[in-house]
C-alpha cells in the first residue's frame, strides 16, 4: 500500500512538471528524496533511490540519504556501497566516513573500517575500542569429547571364524585446549595464530587364536599306554591403554587487496607423540608323549607348534603440514571465497580445492548462510565434501549457529587450514550447534556443541598354511561409533 501511494504521488508531481510522464527527473528525484530523509521515511527513501538509479539519475546527496536510511534499517552491506559510493565525491566528509566505518565494523570487514580510521571525526576516534592497534583480540577455549568407542567391553569379536588375529585401535574420551591471538600488522593486514592441544584416550584392543595341545589322559593296552590329546582353537584378548599428545600450531595472514578482494595465505603445524604396540608371533616346537610300548619300555614322542603372541611397546612421534591459501571477494549481499591445499597427513600427501559462498540476505549479520564444497585429492581416494552453516541473531545479545558438513573428511581441512581432521577413523558427518553471547563492549562467550558419526577400523588376518602361519594378506572391517563434544570459550576484542 505503502508504494501505491508513493507512486501515485510521483505520477502527480511528475505530471505537474511534464506533459509526457513517461520518466522521473533530477528535481522530483531530489525534492522527494529529501523530504523523506527529513521525515525518517526510510523505505520511501530506497524506493525512490532505486527509481532514480534506474533511470541514471545518480548524484553525491542521493547517494548519501540512501546509504543512511540503509544503515537506518540496520543493513549495513547496501549502506557500505551507497555511502562508499558518496566518500568518492567528498572524502572530506567525516559523518559520511563515520557511518561507512561502522557499516564495516558490523559486517566484521575490520580491514576496511581501519583504513577509514584516519577520516573519522576526534570525538569518534576517542571512544574506546575504536583506534587500532597491535593487538586485535584474543581468544580461549576448552572442550571435552565423550566417546561411545571407549572401552572393548560390549565390542563384536575381532575375527572372524576362520581369523588368526585381529586388532582395533579404540578413540577414547579426549580433551581439547586452544589459545589464539590476532594481530594488526598494519592497516590491511591481520595476523592471526593459533595453539592447539588435545590429549586422547586410546585402547590397541587385540584378538588371537591359536590351536593348542591338551593332555586329555591316557588309555591302557595290551602293548602299552595311549596319551589323548585335543586341539582345539582357543581365543584369547588383551588390550592396551594409552594416550596420544597432539600440539598445533596455525598461523595465518588476511590481506585486504580493495575492491572487497581479501588473500589469505596459512600455515598448519601438526606435531603427534604416542607409544606404538606391536604384536609379534612365533612358533614353538615342544615334544608331546605320543604313547608308551610296554615290550620295550619305550616312549614315543611327537612334535607340536605351538603358536607364541609377544607384545612389543615403544614411543614413536611424528610431524605433519600443511599449506593453504584462499581468496574471497564480497559481492554486494554475498561473499564468495576460492581456496586450495597441500598436506601431507598420516604419511599421505593431500591437494585440495574448495569454493565457499556466505549469503546475508538482510545485509547484515542478522540472518547469514554459508555453503561450500571441497574437492579433496588422495592416493587411493577422491571425495567431494559439501558443508552448510546457517546463523541468525536471536536477541540483541545472542547469535544461533548451526551447522552440517558430510562426506568423511578424515585427513582434510577446512576454515582455510585451521582445522585438520587427522584422526585415522572415517568420518561419516559431523553436526553442531553454536551459541554466542555478546558481556559488553569487548568480551563475547560462546558455547559449542558436535556431533560426529565415525567408523573404526578393525584388522585382521585369515588363517594361512597347515603350519598355523599367518597370510599377510589384511582385511578389514568398519565399525560405528560417535562423538559428543562441548566446548566453551571466550574472546576479548581490544
Amino acid at each position: 500500500m505503502k508504494k501505491l501511494l508513493l507512486f501515485l504521488l510521483l505520477v502527480t508531481v511528475v505530471g505537474q512538471n511534464r506533459a509526457n510522464a513517461g520518466t522521473i527527473d533530477f528535481t522530483t528525484v531530489d525534492a522527494l528524496s529529501y523530504r523523506y530523509y527529513l521525515e525518517q521515511k526510510w523505505d520511501s527513501v530506497i524506493y525512490i533511490g532505486k527509481m532514480a538509479l534506474n533511470q541514471s539519475i545518480d548524484y553525491y546527496y542521493l547517494r548519501v540519504r540512501m546509504g543512511l536510511a540503509y544503515f537506518a534499517r540496520n543493513e549495513y552491506i547496501p549502506a557500505s556501497v551507497h555511502l562508499k559510493k558518496a566518500r568518492l565525491a567528498d572524502p572530506a566528509d567525516p559523518v559520511i566516513a563515520e557511518y561507512l566505518y561502522y557499516s564495516y565494523r558490523y559486517t566484521n570487514r575490520n580491514e576496511e573500517a581501519r583504513l577509514l580510521e584516519p577520516s573519522l571525526p576526534k570525538e569518534t576516534l576517542a571512544q574506546p575500542g575504536i583506534k587500532s592497534g597491535l593487538f586485535n583480540q584474543v581468544s580461549a577455549e576448552s572442550g571435552y569429547t565423550f566417546s561411545s568407542n571407549q572401552s572393548p567391553e560390549g565390542k563384536p569379536d575381532l575375527m572372524k571364524h576362520d581369523s588368526l588375529y585381529g586388532e582395533t585401535d579404540l578413540y577414547g574420551n579426549y580433551i581439547y585446549e586452544h589459545l589464539g591471538l590476532k594481530f594488526n600488522l598494519s592497516k590491511r593486514i591481520e595476523l592471526n595464530l593459533g595453539y592447539n592441544y588435545l590429549n586422547f584416550s586410546k585402547t590397541k584392543y587385540i584378538q588371537y587364536a591359536r590351536w593348542e595341545d591338551h593332555f586329555e589322559g591316557t588309555a591302557d593296552s595290551a602293548w602299552g599306554t595311549y596319551y589323548r590329546y585335543s586341539y582345539p582353537r582357543v581365543t584369547y584378548d588383551t588390550n592396551f591403554q594409552y594416550h596420544i599428545n597432539q600440539h598445533e600450531f596455525h598461523a595465518g595472514l588476511s590481506i585486504y587487496l580493495n575492491g572487497g578482494f581479501r588473500i589469505m595465505p596459512a600455515f598448519h603445524m601438526i606435531h603427534v607423540s604416542y607409544p606404538i604396540t606391536t604384536a609379534r608371533v612365533s612358533f614353538q616346537e615342544v615334544q608331546d608323549t605320543g604313547y608308551y610300548i610296554a615290550a620295550t619300555k619305550q616312549w614315543v614322542f611327537f612334535p607340536f607348534n605351538r603358536t607364541l603372541y609377544t607384545f612389543d611397546r615403544r614411543d614413536t612421534s611424528f610431524s605433519n603440514y600443511l599449506v593453504s591459501l584462499a581468496l574471497s571477494k564480497e559481492i554486494g549481499r554475498f561473499n564468495l571465497g576460492i581456496s586450495g591445499s597441500w598436506s601431507n597427513i598420516n604419511n599421505r600427501k593431500q591437494k585440495q580445492v574448495g569454493m565457499t559462498l556466505t549469503w546475508m540476505p538482510w545485509g547484515n549479520l542478522n540472518f547469514y548462510s554459508t555453503t561450500s564444497a571441497i574437492g579433496f585429492f588422495q592416493k587411493g581416494g577422491n571425495r567431494i565434501l559439501l558443508s552448510e552453516t546457517i546463523g541468525t541473531k536471536i536477541t540483541p545479545w545472542c547469535w544461533g549457529e548451526a551447522s552440517f558438513h558430510y562426506g568423511d573428511f578424515t585427513n582434510a581441512n577446512i576454515m582455510n587450514g585451521s582445522l585438520v581432521y587427522n584422526s585415522s577413523d572415517v568420518i561419516d558427518y559431523r553436526a553442531g550447534a553454536n551459541l554466542y553471547f555478546l558481556v559488553g563492549k569487548h568480551l563475547q562467550l560462546y558455547l559449542v556443541y558436535q556431533y560426529v558419526k565415525k567408523e573404526s577400523q578393525t584388522y585382521y588376518y585369515t588363517s594361512g598354511s597347515t603350519s598355523g602361519e599367518m597370510n599377510t594378506q589384511l582385511k578389514t572391517e568398519l565399525v560405528p561409533y560417535h562423538f559428543n563434544t562441548i566446548i566453551g570459550g571466550l574472546i576479548w576484542k581490544f
